[in-house]
């Protein structure tokens, strides 16, 4: 085992009771990055740490489950419990009761199923629906919108954030004074395990009746101040209070391109993508959304191809956006073999070119604001009883989990990939200029 307790004193005691039972320590770790660098070098450990570790958090202890064969969170009071739980430790060993069996309960978590320690663990409470999408996909924030908009008016309580790292717009999209980030004072409450219900209500802006909106980053470059573990919690406390909770999520994860093994320092070199990936990986509804050209459907191909095991857990939908009249039996025909190939589970759905869409942004205002009835509407509003059905119905995802083909090279010979006129076989991408 590993160990990271801080206090010599208790680290000495327990080790006089672990040798006796034949728990072998072969290293001690005095704060939390050499624990994390202890573990990058001997993955598939078991580790026992102290909730009063130095430097310790939920992100660091996120990390270490993913990567080791178990990992115990030992406190020794009711105040490190409590920081234990705010972790949302699994494992949480009472070092001060009376029936405390160090040897024990080591050896109860050493029996359990090492495949299930990066396991997510599915809650009770609301049902949260990432909206995402490859880089270029046009229309997500406004798809974003529009179906927390029609959830609320089915009768349910909902809640959007903002969570868009690169390009965050609800706020002005909305026409939202924004003095102060929502998810930047709800990450730093977070953080201070002080995000209760009196806490988020500070966070969120009522928009209509059981419409509520997080807004997101003032500046871009303000990343760095929501981190995994604050985002996570997030997520959480609002599953507590909301029955969906629609994210808006910035476009691509390429940061996680190359990444293997353990961060050593998740809190010391964020990633901007971390966002993203907390989001993706705790989500029960993923909506992938894309643009209706050979363009949308290679990057399309890419993104799922690559990244689709970041939700697997999800269930999967893809959104083709601005599909207009002229072409639509076309798109509905080939993104449907795309995404039949892709994953024969993947539902898809079809929103119209629609200038509500536009005169929305203009006039900063949502799609039920400006009281169109239009195919837009009525194309979202099936997405949003698609999502009612499967909250009610308890539907997790898991019948197409794990199916991801790499099919990229078969997206050219649809005929959506048109051939220019001016193009040669033999030109290789160059262009011609023509006086």
């Amino acid at each position: 085992m590993v160990w990271a307790i801080g206090d010599a004193q208790e680290e000495a005691d327990l080790i006089a009771v672990a040798n006796p039972g034949g728990i072998v320590v072969s290293r001690l770790c005095s704060d939390a990055p050499e624990l994390l660098s202890v573990c990058a070098v001997v993955p598939g450990t078991h580790v026992l740490v102290s909730a009063g570790l130095p430097r310790m958090s939920s992100e660091i202890l996120t990390i270490l489950t993913a990567q080791v064969a178990s990992v115990s969170v030992i406190a020794f009071n009711d105040e490190e419990e409590a920081i234990a739980r705010s972790w949302d430790a699994l494992r949480i060993l009472r070092a001060d009761h009376v029936d405390f069996d160090l040897v024990s309960q080591l050896r109860q978590n050493f029996a359990v199923d090492p495949a299930r320690q990066g396991k997510r663990i599915r809650r009770d409470g609301g049902h949260v629906i990432a909206c995402w999408g490859p880089v270029g996909s046009h229309g997500r924030t406004t798809f974003a919108i529009g179906l927390a908009e029609a959830l609320g008016k089915r009768g349910v309580r909902v809640l959007l954030i903002d969570a868009d790292t690169v390009a965050p717009s609800i706020a002005l999209t909305l026409g939202i004074d924004e003095d102060v980030s929502g998810i930047v004072v709800a990450a730093r409450y977070a953080e201070a395990n002080a995000l209760d219900s009196r806490s988020f209500a500070n966070c969120v802006k009522v928009m209509a009746p059981n419409f509520w909106v997080m807004t997101g980053l003032s500046d871009p470059s303000r990343w760095p101040e929501v981190r995994a573990g604050a985002m996570k919690k997030i997520v959480d406390r609002a599953r507590e209070y909301f029955d969906h909770v629609v994210i808006d999520l910035g476009a691509g994860l390429d940061e996680l391109d190359g990444q293997s093994g353990i961060d050593l320092a998740p809190t010391l070199s964020p990633r901007r993508t971390v966002v993203t990936k907390t989001v993706l990986e705790n989500a029960e509804q993923v909506f992938v959304v894309t643009r209706a050209d050979a363009l949308g459907a290679q990057r399309l191909a890419d993104a799922y191809s690559n990244y689709a095991s970041v939700f697997a857990s999800a269930r999967k939908g893809v959104v083709v956006n601005m599909v207009h009249k002229a072409d639509s039996h076309q798109v509905m025909r080939e993104f449907g073999a795309i995404c039949g190939a892709l994953d024969p589970g993947l539902s898809i759905r079809f929103l119209p070119s629609d200038t509500s869409a536009t005169d929305m942004v203009r006039q900063a205002s949502t799609l039920g604001e400006l009281n169109t009835r239009g195919a837009l509407v009525r194309a979202i509003g099936e997405c949003a009883d698609s999502c009612l059905l499967a909250r009610e119905n308890n539907l997790r995802g898991g019948e197409n989990n794990d199916h991801v083909s790499y099919f990229s090279p078969l997206v050219k010979f649809f005929s959506i990939f048109r051939r220019h006129s001016n193009a040669t076989s033999s030109s290789n991408g160059q262009s011609q200029l023509i006086g």
